[in-house]
């Protein structure tokens, strides 16, 4: 069944291509996409002939798509083949031109909502297609009946001609039918290029208010950051800072005289700086309630920045700081740690404010009648939304969604109420992005992460022990020394196993999903896998085949989590609702109950006892007992779960020289003692992970290989 199907698209929605084609190929079926064009294979040979040898031309239409005349002539071509053409509109939008002469009376399919799910529905039915043979188009889940059209538009062309002599009739019917079915302008992207791109990390892109100059942060690895500034008409970027701080969150005043940012020192209060463009001579306007680190955002027409802090067990706080008086006001007050805010942002206009609440969603804010509402159509799970922005007309609020990994889309949400819609895919990771009139900025991550040996002696170089490109997180062993792992070097996000002395092999190729964590059970014969769904977070209970035996949702994925009981018959998994880890039967996922008090996290639950950290301190607790704390360093907000070698406890030291450590602390407590050098180990962006193979007591940990971050400049416009 090679060529079979004939997959068309534009290069903006690869990402879905790539889904659709694994999808297939999960079903059986074997689809061409440009993708599988080999090096140095002429491209317009091979497609011409995979477009020739398949039966089914699946179009992926978008606003993208739309603008292809390559795209226009493949299915041109595939219409005088007398091909099966499947439409399927990954936007809401109407066909024109030559897609209108092509596709107005053809069913479509609509996946612009729950695109994944709808992209899986359209594989099995291809699938079932191709195995009957049966060229049945029932199969497939069209949206709408060819014959039904037809007989619409044939009464709709009696109904014409029996008005035909009322011409202003007909002129308002013609107006009433533009008016009522006309598709609405949405934003889209239409080009994208590379802006800044050097040797140091460049990020948080911020345009000034008549969009043509962005601000940014720029430094190496590990070293502190600086604001820059740099035309987009060209010339290269200016440095503004100078200081002896790390330099974040540039945001501009309303005249784009001037740049606020927060200047970081360790152990101290933040300042709020501000900096004159383009002389760049700075002043210190303020400093933090408490927080070492913040961000903010100036609000326009005004001397108003607002600003979001930590604030220990206590939710997080958002602040109105007067530049001018220095005079603070407590805005919005979070109840419980639980209640994390990120990317919070004012709109063009001055009026909101939006950010993230960590699990419940986006939050738009009335600054004048101080209310907040979470609107249905920009209300989205979090876990995997990682920024925001908004159009300059303040009517639409963006949102940058990313696997954690790799992968990212930015979707639209209209202010208006109506329905959501994506406007950019990629296969990079997208952090911050910034919006002007015309053009994003993106803040792209390129980096890239390998497994490695842990090393006796302080060398400066990780010893890679699987070679890959992209990134691989989350290492786990089983018994006999299986290795577990999560990792994007496929191009999907995917769960491997490397069994001793063999290569690694794909388990079960997720697609876009965003797989966080796998780990195996105590004996090896089940793994745990949580990954970020659509709405909420979710945990899967798999074989060492591959196959689910249970899944459940989960209100969060917590730290260091899920992890298993000593007797690898249940999960542990925390909810943020109650700031407390539970205990789910493996066997029966509806049977839960409580396994430990709240702000315990991290848990390991192992026949020895039960260990734990806590979010708002470093350290390790023994809580199984008398509560105990054995250690007074293992980091605060470590993600990955709690690594042993024998009785020892794993604590990485990121920062204690020029090459991270990894110590030893006796689980009975007392002093650490060093274990070995781990370089390239990370304590930010993709923690490093570590485990322990069973067999020998190697260490092995992800490691940093290429740690890039870059800006692209994304051409917007509103069709």
């Amino acid at each position: 069944m090679a060529g079979e199907i004939f997959i068309s698209y534009r290069r903006a929605d690869a990402a879905w291509a790539r889904l659709l084609h694994s999808q297939l190929h999960a079903e059986g079926v074997e689809a061409w996409y440009d993708a599988l064009v080999g090096p140095g294979e002429d491209w317009r040979v091979a497609t011409a002939k995979a477009l020739e040898a398949s039966h089914i031309f699946v179009l992926l239409f978008s606003e993208n798509a739309a603008q292809s005349s390559d795209i226009a002539k493949e299915l041109a071509a595939a219409t005088l083949e007398k091909k099966l053409i499947v439409p399927v509109r990954l936007q809401n939008i109407a066909p024109k031109g030559a897609f209108l002469y092509e596709l107005a009376s053809r069913n479509w399919i609509n996946a612009y909502e729950d695109t994944e799910a709808k992209l899986a529905e359209l594989a099995k039915g291809l699938a079932q297609h191709v195995r009957t043979a049966g060229r049945d188009p029932t199969l497939l889940p069209f949206e709408r009946d060819p014959g039904n059209n037809r007989a619409a538009s044939r009464e709709k062309r009696s109904r014409l001609a029996l008005i035909g002599a009322a011409a202003m009739a007909v002129v308002a019917g013609c107006a009433a039918a533009a008016f009522w079915f006309w598709p609405a302008r949405h934003w889209t992207v239409e080009n994208s290029r590379p802006f800044i791109s050097s040797l140091e990390l460049e990020g948080e892109p911020a345009f000034s208010p008549d969009g043509k100059i962005l601000a940014y942060t720029s430094g190496l690895e590990g070293g502190q950051r600086k604001i820059y500034v740099r035309n987009l008409s060209g010339g290269n970027g200016v440095k503004i800072t100078n200081d002896s701080f790390d330099d974040a969150s540039p945001t501009w005043s309303p005249d784009g005289a001037r740049l606020a940012y927060v200047a970081i020192q360790p152990g101290q209060p933040c300042h709020f700086m501000i900096a004159t463009i383009p002389a760049g001579e700075t002043r210190e306007a303020g400093r933090c309630a408490a927080a070492e680190s913040s961000a903010i955002s100036w609000q326009p027409g005004t001397s108003y920045i607002y600003s979001v802090e930590r604030s220990g067990l206590k939710g997080d706080i958002i602040w109105r700081f007067d530049l001018d008086t220095g005079a603070r006001q407590k805005i919005v007050q979070m109840k419980a740690l639980r209640d994390v805010i990120t990317s919070l942002h004012c709109s063009p206009d001055g009026k909101r404010l939006i950010y993230l609440l960590r699990g419940d969603g986006i939050v738009v804010r009335d600054i004048a009648k101080a209310s907040e509402e979470m609107p249905g159509n920009i209300v989205s799970g979090n876990g995997w939304t990682i920024s925001l922005g908004w159009t300059r007309d303040s009517a639409t609020v963006l949102a940058a969604h990313s696997s954690g990994t790799g992968g990212s889309e930015i979707v639209a949400h209209p202010l208006d109420g109506s329905p959501s819609y994506r406007i950019y895919t990629t296969a990079m990771k997208v952090n911050h992005f910034a919006v002007a009139d015309g053009v994003l900025a993106l803040e792209t991550d390129i980096s890239r992460s390998n497994l490695a040996r842990a090393s006796v002696n302080p060398v400066n170089q990780p010893d890679i022990i699987d070679p890959a490109s992209g990134m691989t997180w989350s290492p786990s062993f089983a018994p006999d020394g299986t290795l577990l792992f999560l990792s994007n070097r496929s191009g999907t996000n995917a769960i491997w196993m490397m069994k001793p002395g063999a290569a690694p092999s794909l388990l079960l190729d997720g697609g876009s999903t965003s797989f966080n964590r796998a780990v195996f059970s105590p004996d090896g014969s089940k793994m745990a896998v949580i990954y970020r769904a659509s709405t909420t977070s979710a945990i899967k209970i798999m074989t060492r085949a591959g196959a689910t035996t249970a899944s459940f949702d989960v209100p969060s994925e917590g730290l260091g989590m899920p992890s298993w009981t000593r007797d690898g018959k249940a999960v542990i998994t925390f909810d943020r609702r109650c700031l407390c880890a539970w205990r789910v039967e493996a066997a029966d996922v509806t049977k839960r109950k409580v396994f430990a008090p709240p702000h315990w996290v991290g848990i390991a639950d192992r026949e020895s006892g039960t260990f734990s950290t806590r979010a708002d301190k470093p350290g390790i607790w023994r809580i199984d007992q008398e509560i105990r704390q054995i250690n007074d360093s293992y980091p605060r907000y470590y993600d990955p779960p709690m690594a042993f070698r024998g009785t020892d406890i794993l604590v990485p030291e990121f920062d204690a020289g020029d090459i991270p450590r990894i110590m030893a602390q006796p689980e009975s407590g007392g002093p650490m003692h060093l274990l070995a050098y781990a370089p390239g180990a990370q304590s930010r962006t993709g923690q490093a992970a570590f485990a322990v193979n069973p067999l020998n007591g190697e260490i092995i940990y992800t490691a940093s290989v290429a740690r890039d971050t870059n800006i692209d400049l994304l051409t917007l416009a509103k069709r």
